[in-house]
């Protein structure tokens, strides 16, 4: 009997002890760092990687063998290089060749068509008044047809001769040759490309269909230089998923005025599946879990206080709150890992 009463007064002691150390942790005031609530926008992103494109890009070989000479750029006064913009019908390159030239006599050739067409309209006149038959009229006809082709083909052969940029775009690739020296047929000349807009052919996963969409927006980033960010759009989702790999195919349209992205370099699009604008939210880590659902700490005076939530949009930097808080009121971030309801704590650091 003894036994049992001196164990029961030492299980009171340390009853009574233990209420002392929680009464102690309690009125240690614990350092937090705080943020400050405000109304702001959370998006909710699927993130995919993928190379960029340029929309527009041609390599142009020649057509015509002859002597070469790099032009000038007009805008450099310098002979053209790579890196140097291009506007659609710039003269890149011309190739002379004296005996082609003097096979291809294309002011004869248009003097001819100009007679060929003031002979039609007269002999067009005449018969009209009977002063020709039909047959005089339809071989004057003829003879426009084969003269206006004639002239029109020595224009075309002629234009061989020259590489013009087909589009506006940079110079990508310029081949070495001395000036002068003759290059034969069929070999590379120039490469342009166009990156002011670009594209981005991506990978979807099978969980973001339906959610992807035409038209939603997407946030470039290069992770060689994560600061640059440009805006781009989805223009193109495939109605299908891949069987083997449980994915879709997308296409982004990316707007690159500015040229911060390059061609060919790897990249980061978020694209914007929802977003709320004008709506509080946290970090992801400060919400925590209990039986009743989700908590964060809230700073009431030196105290912290425990705040049921209601969480609505998520991504991995912030989650929106979308009732159990009011703006302005602030929140622990650091810290609260060994807080309860009732801790004393005190503001340490405050982040924005």
């Amino acid at each position: 009997m003894k036994n049992i009463i001196a164990a029961l007064i030492f299980v009171v002691i340390l009853a009574g002890c233990g209420n002392q150390n929680q009464r102690f942790n309690m009125d240690v005031a614990v350092d937090v760092t705080v943020q400050n609530l405000s109304p702001g926008t959370v998006r909710e992103v699927v993130t995919v990687t993928g190379d960029l494109l340029p929309a527009g890009s041609v390599t142009l070989t020649n057509e015509m063998s002859g002597e070469y000479f790099l032009q000038t750029n007009p805008a450099t006064g310098t002979l053209f290089r790579m890196g140097d913009r291009v506007k659609k019908g710039s003269v890149i390159i011309r190739l002379e060749d004296k005996a082609y030239r003097n096979t291809t006599d294309i002011e004869g050739e248009r003097l001819n068509l100009e007679i060929s067409e003031q002979e039609y309209e007269k002999q067009k006149a005449l018969y009209e008044k009977g002063g020709v038959t039909q047959r005089e009229l339809v071989n004057a006809e003829r003879n426009l047809v084969s003269a206006r082709k004639t002239y029109e083909n020595a224009q075309i052969n002629l234009a061989k001769m020259s590489i013009d940029s087909p589009i506006d775009g940079v110079i990508t690739s310029l081949p070495y040759y001395s000036q002068g020296v003759r290059v034969q047929q069929g070999v590379e000349m120039v490469s342009i490309m166009n990156y002011d807009r670009m594209i981005l052919n991506v990978t979807l996963p099978a969980a973001s269909f339906g959610k992807v969409k035409a038209g939603q927006t997407a946030f470039i980033t290069s992770y060689s230089s994560a600061e640059d960010t440009v805006t781009g759009t989805i223009s193109q989702l495939s109605p299908a998923l891949d069987i083997a790999t449980r994915s879709f195919k997308g296409r982004i349209s990316v707007q690159n005025s500015t040229n911060l992205l390059r061609p060919g370099m790897f990249v980061n699009a978020g694209i914007v599946v929802q977003q709320s604008d004008s709506t509080l939210s946290v970090p992801p880590n400060v919400v925590l879990s209990q039986m009743g659902g989700k908590f964060v700490y809230v700073v009431d005076g030196e105290t912290a206080r425990k705040r049921i939530v209601q969480t609505g949009l998520e991504n991995k930097d912030r989650v929106e709150i979308v009732d159990g808080l009011e703006a302005g009121e602030q929140i622990v971030v650091k810290g609260f890992e060994t807080l309860r309801d009732g801790s004393k704590v005190k503001i340490e650091d405050e982040v924005k």
